[in-house]
């Protein structure tokens, strides 16, 4: 009660009445009294508040106060002249005559407190109708100023528990497991004044996965069921559809429902927990009122249920327990998501790691084929190159009439069979040189070289067929060309390949250039001719294995290969970290580009350049 209401009170009181003293003693614990304030004139001032207070306590201790009679809720007594003297007044004023008037003060038809008032003679009928008005404001103002404190303590009880709340949701959003998250949610229900069981849906049926007690109320609530560890408890798993109120609970619109604590330990353990049984563990656990909560989760699924006890039957917080209880289901749904996930999550390793340790397998066997299809067209073009050199070397002498004249007709015809067996000669390069790589594209040596020596190299090795066909070859690499790095004799292979591609479609007396130009981290080296030139749709693909193009009508279209040497370049160069390119205009030529590192930029791996 706030001490200046108590204080107004009585100057008040003591002001209407005109009393020498006002005395406001409010009712205490156990029907005691307590002076909560003093006013008048005998109780003017502090010193006089003090003093005249400890004269009060004195005189009540020797029962010296009249006892007074009630009159219309006024209780009015004369003092005896030992109170007046005692109180400060009487020696100087003889005779005088002090009485003693008792205001009950009642708040919500119950005894609040009492106004004592000490008045100069006899009072009247004015003065008693005063006392009862000066009783009944006095009894509105403590209703008020209770009705006040009860609201600020009703205040800081709901600030105390948002931020009780607050905490907790905090603490529940962390905990990841439900290993962690259950002695979460009961350790923070115990902070709002609950204990706790928490019922988890499971599979089964509904099992008890958590208790808030203590370690040894616990165990001993175990002994009684006839269980010696907390997780026997999920051997008595219940399915609700077998228990009505755990069906009813569990399905409940309701956010909260009160419960009887021995129909609930019916429900859950059956045959164990019989009414002996059940009235001890009501006893042990202290359970009184139980408020049962369902927790749902995304879909209005059933999570489990919140078995709440209230510490202070009394006066429980519904309110905060609804709240956490939306707390507690949303920390469960996500940890039960995660549970689902995580075991999502592996199902789905385990089948990925079979089905990539199937492909591997499957890998592995392919490249074991692929590895003996090139043994098998490296032998057959070894052994079929063999007798074909012999056929075209008889066939020479033969044209050469160096085994004895031949006629013109046998003439055409060798000269026939000359050019079918060198088109055969040159498919069997071809597909020497593509398994001569497959079979060796692992053991590429990497090393630094002059890439100006290289293709004056690749040009003089063709120089035979570039004169036979009155070519015009031009070189344009400068002198000061950085070293490049790579496998020397695959690039000499790449830029033969081109130089071969580029001969090819030139007709007689055209002209092909080869050039290389230093870029930053790399080497750009190009190949131009100007020849019959590759349409726009077949540009995209002409790196492609086996792709050939059809729609180019030349003289020399039939000396077409088999549509492997550009994807051996292609292979070649993205081996080195290069790329290669194409751009072409049919009837005007095309120039093939390739890049290849640095010595000095990328001699660690090759790659860099791009």
């Amino acid at each position: 009660m706030d001490q200046r209401v108590c204080q107004r009170i009585v100057d008040d009181a003591a002001a209407i009445c005109g009393a020498l003293l006002a005395e406001l003693r409010l009712s205490a614990e156990g029907g005691a009294q307590r002076t909560a304030a003093l006013g008048g004139a005998l109780a003017s001032g502090p010193k006089k508040r003090d003093e005249t207070a400890r004269n009060l306590r004195d005189l009540a201790a020797r029962e010296l106060l009249p006892e007074v009679g009630l009159e219309r809720g006024v209780r009015l007594g004369r003092c005896a002249s030992e109170v007046a003297q005692a109180l400060g007044v009487g020696a100087p004023l003889a005779p005088l005559e002090l009485w003693c008037a008792d205001v009950p003060l009642l708040v919500e038809e119950e005894r609040a407190g009492t106004l004592r008032l000490f008045v100069e003679g006899e009072p009247r009928r004015a003065m008693l109708r005063a006392l009862r008005g000066v009783g009944d404001e006095a009894s509105h103002q403590l209703a008020q100023e209770q009705s006040r404190g009860r609201a600020l303590e009703e205040l800081a009880r709901a600030r105390k528990n948002q931020a009780a709340l607050a905490a907790a949701a905090a603490r529940l959003r962390r905990e990841g497991d439900r290993g962690a998250v259950l002695p979460a949610i009961g350790e923070e229900l115990y902070k709002l004044g609950f204990d706790s069981a928490l019922l988890l849906a499971e599979p089964a049926g509904l099992v008890v996965a958590h208790l808030s007690y203590k370690p040894a109320v616990v165990a001993r609530a175990l002994e009684l069921i006839g269980l010696r560890r907390p997780r026997e408890l999920r051997t008595l798993a219940v399915p609700p559809e077998k228990s009505r109120l755990l069906g009813s609970l569990l399905n409940s619109p309701e956010p909260l429902v009160l419960v009887r604590p021995q129909a609930l330990l019916r429900a859950l353990f059956g045959k164990r927990a019989p009414q002996a049984v059940g009235e001890e563990l009501v006893k042990l656990l202290g359970l009184g009122a139980l408020l049962a909560s369902p927790l749902r989760g995304a879909g209005d699924s059933a999570l489990g249920i919140l078995i709440a006890s209230p510490r202070d039957p009394d006066n429980p917080d519904l309110g905060v327990l609804s709240s956490f209880a939306l707390q507690a289901s949303l920390a469960l749904e996500r940890v039960l998501m995660r549970e689902r996930m995580s075991e999502l999550s592996r199902v789905i390793e385990e089948a990925v790691g079979e089905r990539t340790r199937a492909l591997r397998e499957a890998n592995e066997r392919l490249q074991e084929v692929d590895r003996r299809k090139d043994n098998f067209l490296a032998n057959v073009s070894h052994e079929l190159r063999s007798p074909l050199v012999t056929m075209l070397g008889y066939t020479d002498l033969l044209l050469q009439e160096r085994l004895g004249p031949v006629s013109d007709k046998q003439r055409q015809c060798l000269q026939i069979a000359k050019g079918s067996g060198k088109r055969l000669k040159a498919f069997i390069e071809e597909l020497l040189d593509f398994s001569r790589f497959e079979l060796t594209r692992e053991s590429m040596t990497f090393q630094a070289f002059d890439v100006r020596e290289a293709i004056a190299q690749a040009v003089a090795a063709l120089g035979p067929r570039f004169l036979e066909r009155r070519l015009n070859v031009r070189q344009r690499v400068s002198r000061g060309m950085p070293p490049v790095l790579g496998d020397r004799d695959r690039v000499l292979q790449v830029l033969g390949n081109l130089l071969a591609n580029a001969e090819k479609h030139c007709g007689d007396g055209g002209k092909i250039a080869v050039s290389a130009e230093a870029r930053p981290g790399f080497v750009l080296i190009s190949v131009l001719d100007n020849g019959t030139g590759i349409a726009a749709v077949h540009q995209p693909k002409i790196f492609d294995r086996l792709y050939q193009v059809g729609d180019v009508k030349d003289a020399r279209s039939r000396e077409q290969g088999l549509g492997l040497g550009l994807n051996i370049v292609k292979s070649i160069v993205e081996a080195h970290g290069g790329e290669v390119s194409v751009e072409s205009t049919v009837g005007k030529g095309s120039t093939f580009s390739f890049t290849l590192p640095l010595a000095d930029a990328g001699a660690a791996a090759p790659g860099a350049p791009r």
